[in-house]
């Protein structure tokens, strides 16, 4: 059974219908499909003069198959104007997957005229490997407080080796139960090259509570009080682990907490340690 929790810190919107990122069980991923998905995160309203600034467009999206790259203004979608992001929420949801939608976009100063298919949307953990699995993860890390341990100044620091970043919190239920296994590979794997790295938005007097009663013997723990480290990986819940080779390309996600996939995980880091 998978378990997870929504981060409360949402400060964009992933155009789909209205709804993001979070899966609810098999009945809400069977209504996902109907629901169309553009792929893109979108600022506030008022951040540009005119339409509404792409925050990211998702990789592999319907948005960033198109052409939409990040900081992108949208200044129409169909015969419709934009000034808010709801307006893109809204002309989204009154498509169907398969369907073309007409924008236009602001670069440089040019409109640039673009159709995009847009598709079901993915579940939450679907969405974040189509986002990240493949590519270089943040080499530095964002307003960290060390917790315990040796806290490296970035995962630059840590070329070579594989390295686990586990996103967890002192409420989260999930974090609890999967902290153990994390902690184990630690110990199993460290020496061949293997490095846990626990990052929490909890303070760090709770986060250091928080190790002590999840048992957490990892690398590293950080306080991330102001998420952007978070925002950076693009965590929306709890737990989230990356799995990251010795060259910093991610190479695995996963949302939520999922026994029967540990055997898969363990798997996948006896690989990538054993790569050159």
């Amino acid at each position: 059974m998978r378990f997870g929790f929504r981060v409360a810190f949402i400060t964009a919107f992933v155009v789909a219908f209205g709804a993001a990122f979070a899966s609810a069980g098999p009945r809400a991923e069977a209504q996902s499909r109907l629901r169309p998905w553009l792929g893109v995160e979108l600022d506030k309203a008022g951040t540009v003069p005119r339409g509404v600034r792409v925050h990211h467009a998702v990789r592999n999206s319907p948005a960033w198959s198109a052409g939409v790259h990040d900081g992108d203004v949208i200044v129409r979608v169909g015969d419709v104007l934009t000034s808010r992001p709801d307006d893109i929420i809204r002309e989204v949801a009154a498509h169907t997957p398969g369907a073309a939608l007409r924008l236009v976009l602001l670069r440089a100063g040019v409109e640039v005229p673009l159709t995009i298919t847009l598709q079901a949307i993915p579940e939450g953990e679907e969405m974040l490997r189509l986002d990240k699995v493949g590519v270089q993860a943040p080499a530095s890390w964002k307003g960290l407080t060390a917790v315990s341990g040796p806290l490296p100044s970035g995962l630059g620091e840590l070329r070579g080796r594989v390295v686990i970043v586990d996103f967890w919190a002192t409420w989260c239920m999930a974090c609890r139960m999967s902290a153990p296994k994390l902690t184990s590979w630690q110990a199993k794997f460290g020496a061949q090259g293997l490095s846990v790295i626990g990052i929490t938005d909890d303070p760090v007097e709770e986060a250091s509570q928080g190790v002590q009663t999840f048992g957490m013997r990892y690398a590293a723990v950080a306080s991330d009080e102001s998420y952007g480290t978070q925002r950076a990986f693009g965590v929306r819940a709890l737990p989230t682990v990356f799995v990251i080779d010795k060259r910093g390309v991610i190479r695995d996600v996963s949302v939520g907490f999922d026994p029967r996939k540990e055997a898969q995980m363990e798997a996948l880091l006896r690989r990538l340690l054993a790569e050159p």
